[in-house]
């Protein structure tokens, strides 16, 4: 199948370096709006078309789901069906690809059990303490949240081996669990000699985002530097965009990748992705964060920065909602655009972020009364509303793996049961049936379902009681809608053998770190990492909210300064930021102080 047609962005002489490079280890050095997508993208269908294609796939690693689906949508668009010689994934999907494939040879399960909640990690955490005669934990997750830190950063210390002797106690992993058996699988010289027989190439993407034990995974499947052999490798990354060193990220490790393999250096400075005055923005920022560089890109568009101050949180809410309706009506003024850029803009085009999500508590109600579709970024105990939706979830997982405690726990939360009454399918049948919920009994004929599309077609063909309240039953239909949804997009992507109940409960377990729907996205920064927008606002800019009040150190501060820069960088053309001037506490209203970051308005 030939490659299908694109339009070709013309490069910078420093884009088509990395493109053409033939080094074996490659440090791309990539500010923000500077094309790393596209770069990355033309080097990929540069090497599917030469000659390297032959030798191996590609393997392409990045730091969230988004970003991966995003740069897979880049490579079909310009490679057509030779995208098949790419596997784009993020770090821990491609940890858990992998033993899902060889963890057998580790003793695990064909199928292992993958801890995705807190309330199984914390459950287990308080089963095995008991199990060992150990009294309870005053707060076991913050606990867990410790544990999770110390093996992001490879830190031995005992907390850490009762951790994964609770998770060797039910062959289940979590996901740094993911890391470290991957990395266990790697030392044995079959799966390696395997891979290096599959991969000849691996990019990584926003690998200033990276952790030691990702780092350490990771150069366990690229090999001994220094080495004849093994795939040739990029890391595509920007230290100034490392804001999550809470989780153990540290760009410090850009360094270590290109000293340990000598890796080519190759620098993109210019902004392509802002309009002028957004990219001025982001310029004094960057210059604050150690950036000396000078950017000397041309920009066809201008664009806006606005700033506005409400009276209180809900009248900055109001302040933004407006904006988002206006925007949506009216279109991006004139003077933001390049003279042939359309002025109309699409919800999904439209962006609020916030320091944290109290930040963003405001906004949904008020895009609510204007009746304007919003997504907000979901994680595995929000992806479905309704429990109806919830339960058949976990009748995947159920005939997926019978034995994993974890679907016993959420399914004992759900329907107020014991584990051991719903350890099963047809326990499950016998606890629905005398369910006083008559949607929860409609749920039923699934547990019986023998394969992936019967447990579809009998999904839809559920009859909702008509008794059921209208809150309910939205929520049920929305759901009902979610799970079809990921069925098909499944089914469509999936070879007919891997129709398998596992798989389909991984896909799903995948769209769970996605977003929840259509329209205006709410987000966090952390989360808006790897995206961008037409338009954004940046609320909460206020002192102790961005820069957050716990950043007392050098280190901490200028972390904060990182995280907004990611912040006004992911616009491309209308940039608004908003404070509120008083705050409501437990005592009242008090009056905020803006945050020292305005001052990079100039």
């Amino acid at each position: 199948m030939p490659p299908k047609t694109t339009i070709d962005v013309i490069l910078s002489a420093e884009q088509v370096s990395v493109v053409e490079s033939n080094s074996r280890a490659i440090l791309v050095v990539a500010s923000a709006g500077s094309g790393k997508t596209e770069v990355v993208a033309r080097r990929v269908q540069r090497l599917l078309e030469g000659a390297q294609a032959t030798s191996g796939k590609i393997l392409a690693l990045s730091y969230t789901v988004q970003a991966a689906d995003e740069l897979r949508l880049r490579l079909h668009e310009r490679a057509g069906g030779l995208t098949q010689f790419v596997d784009t994934e993020t770090i821990h999907g491609f940890a858990h690809s992998l033993l899902r494939q060889h963890g057998t040879k580790l003793g695990l399960p064909i199928e292992p059990e993958l801890l995705t909640r807190d309330e199984d990690r914390v459950e287990l955490m308080n089963q095995w303490r008991g199990s060992q005669g150990l009294g309870p934990l005053t707060d076991p997750l913050a606990a867990l949240r410790k544990i999770d830190l110390l093996r992001a950063k490879l830190t031995a210390h005992q907390d850490v081996d009762d951790w994964e002797s609770a998770l060797e106690s039910v062959s289940a992993l979590d996901y740094p669990a993911l890391l470290s058996a991957a990395r266990r699988l790697m030392d044995l010289r079959s799966t390696r000699r395997q891979l290096e027989r599959i991969y000849s190439h691996i990019i990584v993407d926003e690998a200033q985002n990276l952790t030691p034990a990702q780092y350490d995974l990771i150069s366990s499947v690229i090999g001994k530097p220094n080495t004849d052999g093994g795939p040739s490798t990029m890391f595509v990354g920007d230290d100034k965009q490392s804001i999550i060193s809470f989780a153990g990220a540290d760009p410090d490790l850009l360094k270590l990748f290109a000293d340990e393999y000598n890796a080519v250096t190759i620098r993109l400075n210019s902004n392509f992705r802002s309009a002028q005055k957004i990219s001025n923005l982001a310029t004094r920022v960057a210059k604050a964060l150690g950036n000396t560089t000078s950017s000397h890109s041309t920009h066809a568009a201008q664009g806006i920065i606005e700033y506005h101050d409400g009276a209180d949180e809900r009248h900055e809410a109001r302040i933004v909602a407006d904006w988002v309706e206006n925007l949506l009506t009216n279109g991006i003024q004139s003077q933001a655009l390049a003279s042939s850029e359309s002025n109309s803009i699409r919800p999904e085009e439209i962006a609020v972020l916030g320091r944290s999500g109290t930040a963003l508590r405001h906004i949904a109600p008020e895009l609510t009364k204007r009746e304007i579709s919003f997504s907000i970024a979901s994680g595995t105990n929000d992806w479905l509303e309704s429990t109806a939706g919830k339960v058949a979830l976990e009748i995947i997982s159920l005939k997926s793996a019978s034995e994993h405690q974890s679907t016993h726990w959420q399914l004992a939360r759900l329907l107020n049961s014991s584990p051991n009454d719903v350890s099963t399918p047809s326990l499950l049948k016998k606890r629905l049936l005398r369910d006083n919920d008559s949607t929860l009994r409609m749920l039923t004929p699934l547990t019986d379902s023998t394969t992936v599309s019967e447990f579809i077609d009998k999904l839809k063909e559920i009859p909702v009681p008509e008794e059921t309240k209208t809150q309910e039953l939205s929520a049920w239909t929305a759901d009902l809608d979610q799970i079809l949804s990921c069925w098909h997009e499944f089914d469509q992507l999936t070879d007919r053998t891997a129709l398998t109940w596992g798989n389909f409960r991984v896909y799903c377990s995948r769209q769970q770190r996605g977003e929840t729907g259509p329209g205006v996205r709410l987000l966090t920064i952390h989360k808006s990492q790897g995206q961008e927008f037409r338009a954004v606002a940046l609320v909460g800019l206020n002192q102790g909210q961005l820069p957050d009040f716990r950043a007392k150190t050098p280190e901490s501060e200028e972390a904060e300064l990182r995280t907004f820069y990611v912040a006004v960088t992911r616009s491309r053309r209308v940039l608004l930021l908003t404070r509120p001037k008083s705050r409501m506490t437990r005592y009242g209203s008090r009056s905020s102080d803006p945050s020292e970051f305005l001052s990079y308005l100039g």
